[in-house]
């Protein structure tokens, strides 16, 4: 079998390897926000496959880990924003996330001494890889995903219809595991494979973007305060924030929306106030619209001590919220958030490991709501609301929709990052979760940007600036269909699960091929 090695150039062989490792991690960085080209990643992954084709596992292992911690830490360059969060912190994330690419890495090491083409296993391997990362219980963390940096391609996204996107993902590490087989050595078929793949993919894509939009629209308005940290803290600033997202209500109560929609806890303390609830319903019911509102509610509840005397503990908890006023002015039961933010709304195991004060910050609890609600626009269209990152679950928003919701409310509070490219990752999910459900994913941010993304992945109207308070309208259509992952769910990421096994028992007990690679 033809090999090429890729020390040829005078340095150190592992040096060498070092710096392509981190050719991987600087392209990956420019695949994301703050770059936003998409583009490269469909080459980023070039560099490190080569590295692995001439590398023994452990070491790949290795490279893997190193260039996965450099890619977190420019893509992730909001993170030290996050009250609380230190170096630490960072180095034992890098250390966990980083597991996933040092073990596709491994992988692909090993797999090359039996087998020539490397592109009928590295894309089946991520996506598995991807699958479990987002599945991981409390260490769930599917943020910035290879399907993600394709966010602006509305082209390429449709096939998530299918595959969700872990069929994107597919695709591009494909491309690259195929681009790298031409490379270094010297097999053209799964390139050839892949773009005739790919292309009837973009076809099957460019015939559905190009079929009209036919069913009903429903004008809609998001409502962005940006509400500052500093306003949250006293009384003259909430009033200030309350003052201002209504004036901008009834600004874009002129545009005459049948919705509207505020960002994630714009509203403080909300069961505990009437006078609030009323000032809301009255608002509903004099722009005639439907306004959901992010606002959060405090409960006290009571524990008693086992001392045999009646003496309680009260605590106070809080729900992140989502309430509903019709037009008419009717308050519906709230959305409560059920997916919280380990560490920061509450302590995962608590009950089982004491965690050191220096690694896990000291935390005001939040309780997860139980259900998921539908709030209706008309007799037969409803919207779903989402909060915060429940939107980079796919599993979640599609089981949210059920067979009721057309539509998805994301409402979403990132001002802890400041003006930073967290937003724009942040949202990037939600674009994929329209796509892959067909439905309209209305983002309302307290300090933006704001989107509203039509079902084909289209942003309809977006927020263009940060910390500013404004409002945005669109139409967006309303369709009845259930695209297949909706139904079915995540049947392409079993099957490349499954396929990632098959390989591994088949090839477990092949023999070396001997090739140039092998050698280092």
């Amino acid at each position: 079998m033809p090999g090429k090695e890729i020390r040829r150039t005078g340095f150190p062989d592992a040096l060498l390897k070092i710096v392509l490792s981190q050719v991987t991690s600087l392209l990956l960085i420019l695949s994301f926000p703050n770059f936003n080209q998409g583009w490269v990643a469909w080459g980023a992954l070039i560099p490190l496959i080569g590295v692995c084709l001439t590398t023994k596992p452990i070491r790949a292992f290795a490279l893997g880990l190193l260039s996965s911690a450099t890619a977190l830490m420019g893509i992730f360059t909001w993170i030290f924003e996050v009250p609380g969060f230190r170096f630490y912190h960072f180095l034992l994330l890098a250390i966990f996330y980083g597991l996933f690419t040092a073990t596709w890495c491994a992988g692909i090491s090993w797999f090359r001494t039996r087998e020539k083409f490397i592109s009928i296993f590295a894309p089946a391997f991520w996506v598995a890889l991807d699958y479990l990362k987002a599945h991981a219980g409390f260490l769930s963390f599917p943020w910035t995903t290879l399907a993600q940096s394709q966010h602006t391609h509305p082209v390429i996204l449709q096939i998530s219809t299918v595959t969700g996107e872990y069929g994107i993902t597919f695709l591009i590490v494909m491309a690259n595991a195929a681009l790298a087989d031409i490379i270094f050595r010297r097999v053209f078929k799964p390139a050839v494979v892949t773009a005739v793949l790919v292309g009837l993919c973009l076809l099957w894509s460019g015939y559905t973007l190009n079929k009209p939009l036919q069913g009903p629209r429903i004008r809609v308005t998001v409502v962005q305060p940006a509400i500052r940290l500093a306003e949250r803290k006293t009384v003259e600033g909430r009033a200030a924030s309350r003052r201002r997202l209504e004036q901008l209500t009834r600004e874009a109560a002129a545009r005459h929306p049948e919705l509207v929609i505020w960002p994630e806890t714009a509203i403080r303390n909300l069961k505990q106030h009437p006078d609030l609830i009323a000032w809301l319903k009255k608002l509903a019911s004099e722009i005639h619209a439907a306004l959901i509102v992010g606002a959060s509610e405090f409960v006290k509840f009571g524990k008693a001590k086992p001392n045999g005397k009646m003496r309680f503990t009260f605590k106070t908890r809080e729900y992140n919220s989502a309430c509903f006023f019709s037009p008419t002015g009717k308050m519906l039961r709230p959305y409560h958030k059920r997916l919280l933010v380990p560490f920061g709304e509450y302590i995962p195991l608590a009950s089982l490991v004491d965690w050191p004060a220096w690694l896990v910050p000291v935390t005001f609890p939040s309780l997860p709501g139980k259900a998921y609600q539908y709030f209706p626009l008309s007799r037969k269209t409803y919207i779903t609301p989402v909060i915060c990152w429940e939107n980079l679950f796919p599993t979640y928003v599609r089981k949210a929709l059920d067979d009721k919701a057309q539509m998805v409310a994301h409402l979403v509070n990132d001002n802890w990052f400041g003006k930073t490219a967290a937003p724009e990752q942040h949202n990037m999910a939600s674009v994929l979760r329209a796509v892959e459900n067909r439905v309209p994913v209305i983002l309302a941010s307290n300090t933006g940007p704001s989107e509203i993304i039509g079902p084909y992945g289209r942003v309809l109207a977006k927020t263009p600036f940060f910390f500013r308070p404004g409002t945005i309208t669109a139409e967006v259509p309303v369709f009845e269909i259930r695209p297949f992952y909706t139904r079915y769910g995540d049947v392409f990421a079993f099957l490349c699960i499954l396929w990632t096994l098959i390989m591994i028992i088949r090839y477990k007990a092949a023999p070396i091929v001997k090739t140039n690679a092998n050698k280092t």
